[in-house]
C-alpha cells in the first residue's frame, strides 16, 4: 500500500453515508515529472476534506496516461486506471512539474490531449507548472494564465498566445484555475471547493488546514530587481542608476541622453530586456525598497513614501496596496 491508498481505504468506512450525501470525483494527473510534495499537497486537502461534517466528500482517483503504475524518480505511484477515467470526474487537478513542465508536454501527449477533451462542465486546476499541460491543448489561448513566477517568462515564450500574469497567485477563466508557486496549490484547491461545495465548506477546510482561503498575489515574493538576465549593457547602467537614486525623478529624455540614444530606442529596448517600461521598473524599485524600510525601519509610512520618492502617501499606499497585495501598514505588521 503507498501513502495515497489510505484515501480509498478510508472512503470505504467513514463517514457514514446519508441521504443528503453528495460526493465530487477528482481526477488526479500522475507522470514522472510530476512533484511528489505537489501530488500529496493536493491529496491532503481533499483527504482532509473528507473529514468535516456535512454531506460534500471527495473521491480521488489517480489516473496515467496507459493506466499502469508510475515509475517516478521518489518511488513507484499507483493509479486507479487511465485517462479514460477522467470522463466521468467533476475536478480535474494537475500537479506541478516543476522545471519539467515542456518536457511532461512532449513526453505525455495523451495527458495533453485528454484535457483537451474534457466536457467544459468539468472544473479543471492546473498547480504551478502544470499550466503547461493545459496550454499545450490550446484551452487557454487568449486567455490569462498564471505560474511560478519564476517560470512565468518560459511559459509565456512557450505559449505566446496565453496571457501569462506572473504576479497573480491565482487566474481563474471560466472552469480553468490556474496557480502559481507551490503553496499557491492549495489556495487554487480551496477555490476548486467553493465552486463545488459552497464557501462555507471551504472555509472550514482551509481552517482545518489551518491555512488562509488566499494568499494573495505572488507579486510580494518576485525579485523585482533581477530582471538582469539580459546581455544589454546600456540598460543594465540604467538599471543601476535607477535603483541607486530610486528616490529621485527622472524624464525618459534624461535617461536615454545618460546611455546615448534616442527615446524610442531606450523604451523599445528597456522593455525588451526586462520586460518592463523604465517608468514600471522604477515604481519596482521603490516599491521593493520601501518594503526593506517597513521591515527594518520604524519610520512613519509617510516618512517612507517620501525616502522612496513619492511625496504623496496616498498614491503611494495606492499603488504598495496594488503591487503588493496589501497595504504598508499591513505588510509592516506581518513581516517587520
Amino acid at each position: 500500500m503507498d501513502i495515497f491508498d489510505a484515501d480509498v481505504a478510508k472512503l470505504a468506512v467513514a463517514p457514514p453515508k446519508s441521504s443528503g450525501r453528495r460526493v465530487h470525483r477528482v481526477g488526479v494527473l500522475v507522470c514522472e515529472e510530476a512533484s511528489l510534495a505537489s501530488l500529496g499537497l493536493l491529496m491532503d486537502v481533499f483527504r482532509m476534506g473528507n473529514q468535516l461534517p456535512g454531506p460534500h466528500r471527495f473521491e480521488l482517483t489517480r489516473v496515467s496516461d496507459n493506466g499502469l503504475p508510475v515509475h517516478h524518480a521518489d518511488g513507484e505511484l499507483r493509479v486507479e486506471g487511465d485517462v479514460s477515467l477522467l470522463k466521468g470526474m467533476d475536478l480535474v487537478v494537475v500537479p506541478s512539474m516543476w522545471t519539467m513542465g515542456p518536457r511532461a508536454v512532449e513526453r505525455h501527449p495523451v495527458l495533453v490531449a485528454a484535457l483537451r477533451d474534457l466536457p467544459e462542465s468539468v472544473l479543471v486546476v492546473t498547480m504551478c507548472s502544470g499550466a503547461y499541460l493545459l496550454a499545450a491543448t490550446g484551452r487557454l489561448a487568449d486567455k490569462c494564465v498564471t505560474t511560478h513566477w519564476m517560470l512565468a517568462d518560459g511559459l509565456q515564450a512557450r505559449y505566446p498566445d496565453v496571457h501569462v500574469q506572473a504576479g497573480e497567485n491565482l487566474v481563474q477563466q471560466g472552469g480553468l484555475i490556474c496557480s502559481g508557486g507551490s503553496l499557491a496549490g492549495v489556495d487554487a484547491c480551496l477555490h476548486a471547493v467553493q465552486l463545488l461545495t459552497d464557501r462555507r465548506t471551504a472555509k472550514d477546510l482551509a481552517g482545518l488546514l489551518v491555512t488562509d482561503m488566499s494568499r494573495g498575489p505572488q507579486s510580494r515574493f518576485m525579485p523585482s530587481l533581477g530582471m538582469r538576465r539580459h546581455a544589454d549593457r546600456e540598460i543594465k547602467l540604467i538599471q543601476d542608476r535607477l535603483e541607486a537614486q530610486c528616490d529621485q525623478s527622472f524624464s525618459l529624455d534624461e535617461l536615454a541622453g545618460f546611455v546615448h540614444m534616442s527615446v524610442r530606442t531606450l523604451q523599445r529596448r528597456f522593455l525588451a530586456a526586462t520586460g518592463m517600461t523604465p517608468v514600471q521598473y522604477l515604481q519596482a524599485v521603490r516599491i521593493e525598497r520601501s518594503k526593506d524600510l517597513l521591515e527594518s525601519e520604524r519610520l512613519p509610512v509617510p516618512d517612507i513614501a517620501a525616502r522612496v520618492g513619492y511625496q504623496d502617501r496616498v498614491a503611494f499606499g495606492r499603488l504598495f496596496k496594488k503591487m503588493v497585495g496589501m497595504t504598508p501598514a499591513a505588510y509592516r505588521q506581518k513581516y517587520q
